[in-house]
């Protein structure tokens, strides 16, 4: 037995098993949404709060057939203020229109910005007296949470699969929940709402996916459950991203973007995330114009170069659609790294942070990142140990 099995710890018990939701997937899979709400309302679960962002529920072509289904099944109302990197006033603000409805289950329809901003609603209206400050920053539980149905529209975020909610603060941090309270209880995950995507957020959206699946697959959470469903999302991604990109109706292509996501979304779910999720966070709650994934894939050579030699052989079985040859071995980190960068401008990512940042604003970041509580979350799931000298690292050498 040679490669990444022979470093697994046969005597560490983990939890094989799909996540939570009741997921339908594949073309046509939006119209299973009137089954649900007919479900829901003959459970009494009759009126329901709608979280979107202002444009992409409609771009989509997800209203177009959601709207007559809610009309005809349930009483609702609708929250459609979310915005990139969510705040804590927007779930507030979604939340309050569910409780003036008197709101039994919140549906969200968008990427991750909406998905996270439902689930957190859901779980304020079960807890009415409580803040978002009170489950992000203060540690609160959540003990409970309106049932949240998940209409994905992005090839990317994972939420709609996960038990995860993210939401900036009203300063810079940018906390994350994780509860088994915020599992959807239904997903659509329909490949003909991701067509509208444009270029830059069908590369962002994909990028985001892959580095779920590099860091599920290297942290020291990691299982051989979650390695193999990051292998296959990456597999995946690298190879049906280009038709995405040169032919954005191409069903076909958008099905395995978004089978990728979401085994992306269930491999993190279950083997968590580290350094590269932990240091975008503090960029885009600096700059709110950095698109998550595009965020990541800056970041991603310099954390690549960092993690390789603590993890070649399960990175080498990764990377090999991007970078073939590999032998999973510590010292073709760099070689690693120079496949990856170009992959990354072959893929129309912008080669550099500096686009964003310079050097002056580093030791911002770093601080930002070192006290976030993402950070003290994931920062101790890498493979390596994490200290200011690397974080700073990874910030100078992304520009």
């Amino acid at each position: 037995m040679g490669g990444w099995e022979a470093k697994i710890d046969i005597h560490k018990v983990f939890v094989l098993q799909p996540t939570r939701p009741t997921t339908y997937f594949g073309l046509g899979a939006l119209a299973r949404l009137d089954g649900i709400l007919a479900d829901l309302a003959a459970a009494g679960q009759d009126r329901i709060l709608v979280v979107t962002d202002p444009v992409a529920y409609k771009a989509s072509g997800a209203w177009d057939s959601i709207l007559p289904m809610l009309s005809r099944r349930v009483a609702f109302e609708h929250y459609d203020g979310v915005r990139p990197n969510p705040t804590y006033a927007n779930c507030e603000a979604a939340a309050k229109i569910g409780k003036a409805l008197g709101a039994k289950a919140v549906l969200g329809i968008g990427g991750g910005s909406a998905i996270d901003t439902a689930k957190t609603a859901a779980a304020l209206l079960r807890h009415p007296v409580r803040k978002a400050s009170d489950f992000y920053e203060k540690g609160v539980p959540i003990s409970g949470a309106l049932p949240v149905v998940a209409v994905n529209t992005t090839h990317g975020s994972g939420s709609e699969c996960d038990c995860f909610a993210v939401a900036q603060s009203d300063g810079e941090d940018k906390p994350a929940l994780h509860s088994p309270h915020l599992y959807p209880a239904y997903a659509i995950e329909d490949p003909r709402l991701t067509q509208s995507l444009p270029p830059r957020q069908t590369v962002f959206t994909s990028l985001d996916a892959l580095c779920h699946a590099l860091e599920a697959a290297t942290a020291v959470t990691a299982s051989p459950y979650s390695i193999v469903l990051a292998k296959e999302a990456v597999r995946l991604i690298v190879a049906y991203l280009p038709t995405a990109l040169a032919q954005p109706g191409n069903l076909s292509a958008r099905y395995w973007l978004l089978y990728a996501s979401a085994i992306a979304g269930m491999s993190y779910d279950r083997g968590m995330l580290h350094i590269t999720h932990a240091l975008e966070h503090a960029m885009s709650a600096l700059n709110a114009d950095i698109s998550h994934g595009e965020g990541l894939g800056l970041l991603l050579p310099a954390v690549l170069r960092e993690i390789y030699p603590a993890a070649p052989e399960i990175l080498a079985e990764l990377l090999a659609p991007i970078a073939p040859g590999l032998k999973g071995v510590p010292g073709e980190a760099a070689e690693a790294v120079e496949k990856l960068g170009e992959w990354l401008t072959a893929i129309g990512l912008a080669p550099r942070l500096s686009v964003y940042f310079t050097g002056a604003d580093v030791p911002a970041l770093s601080r930002m990142t070192l006290r976030s509580s993402l950070a003290r979350m994931l920062l101790p799931l890498a493979p390596v140990r994490v200290d200011a000298q690397l974080v700073e690292r990874v910030f100078q050498r992304a520009l």
